[in-house]
């Protein structure tokens, strides 16, 4: 079942500066009052007009004095939602968590105008009587391929909370991943840069020297390996996009089956006839990276109380786990 909207319509914040707000940058200020968007949002939102400080237009560089009217416009996009089958870990009044399948499209986009997690979740959410003016508040979100836990809020001052233990790094997520080659050490940490690949804005790379990009932190643990594989755990220190996938590739050990930044086809040339022909059975049944965030770790916002949940494996990486660790006795 599935209803179209493909309206746009303007909605208008207004905020006034305080006391403690005096002399930040108008573009700064903002990102720092909605931490779900980031700053070059609201850039673009100033250069194309859409932001009045005492109703005239000002530059992002604006610092701010007391008892300044700030107005913005954020335009916004209704689109349809439909009705599909959610994996629902916990759901409270405030928040729900959703176990997502890979395969599964958080946001509509190019190429993915329906179908997608948030597709599902307005459906839900106007069902439950759930009605806002926004799309469904993803607190974080996971990759395509990527399965496992995503964390969602029913409403904007909610999602203001909790995304403020991102911002401090306050927020634990773990993942179990699959990937080539042995490790010489059990485990270790990841410290690399990264940021949009110059060559390819729609990959992420890592830039070693500090130059460009935004600081990443990745711990890694091995729990077994498999002759060419080795399963790991990773925890997530901070939440850049492809964070685990662009540090494993750095390292050298990428993560099977990965579309952008797995070496599938390089390391077939260290396997003999027989072990090929298993790959390539194994890449066909597998058909996404093998990457799970099994682990979510967070304060409830309301309750205060620590709140986790696991999220067991999905059947499909058991049954990969069990034909590679049988076929490399």
């Amino acid at each position: 079942m599935s209803y179209y909207f493909y309206i746009y319509f303007y909605v208008e914040k207004k905020i006034f500066v305080k006391n403690n707000e005096i002399n930040l940058r108008l573009d700064f200020f903002l990102k720092k009052k909605f931490s779900s968007y980031k700053r070059n949002f609201f850039q673009n939102l100033i250069k194309n007009k859409n932001v009045f400080v005492n109703k005239i237009y000002k530059k992002k560089n604006y610092l701010l004095k007391n008892n300044d009217v700030i107005e913005i416009f954020f335009k916004k996009k209704k689109f349809h939602y439909q009705k599909m089958k959610l994996h629902l870990l916990y759901e409270d009044e405030y928040i729900l968590i959703i176990n997502k399948k890979s395969g599964l499209v958080v946001h509509p986009g190019n190429g993915n105008k329906s179908m997608t997690l948030s597709n599902g979740l307005h459906f839900y959410f106007k069902n439950k009587k759930i009605m806002n003016d926004n799309y469904p508040f993803l607190v974080h979100r996971i990759d395509k391929g990527t399965s496992g836990l995503i964390l969602v809020s029913k409403y904007e001052n909610i999602l203001n909370k909790i995304s403020k233990q991102f911002w401090f790094n306050k927020i634990k997520r773990k993942y179990i991943t699959l990937v080539w080659g042995i490790f010489f050490k059990k485990e270790g940490t990841i410290i690399c840069n990264i940021g949009r690949c110059l060559k390819n804005k729609t990959h992420m790379n890592v830039f070693p020297n500090g130059c460009l990009g935004k600081q990443a932190i990745t711990h890694y643990k091995v729990l077994e390996t498999f002759k060419y594989f080795s399963l790991l755990k990773c925890s997530l220190e901070t939440g850049r996009t492809h964070q685990i996938r662009v540090h494993l590739k750095y390292i050298g050990h990428p993560i099977f089956n990965d579309k952008n930044y797995g070496e599938d086809k390089k390391y077939k040339n260290f396997l003999s006839f027989k072990e090929r022909i298993f790959l390539e059975k194994c890449l066909k049944t597998f058909k996404y990276q093998a990457l799970h965030a099994y682990y979510l770790e967070f304060k409830h916002p309301i309750y205060l109380k620590n709140k986790y949940l696991i999220s067991p494996i999905p059947e499909k990486f058991k049954f990969l786990l069990k034909k590679i660790k049988n076929f490399c006795l």
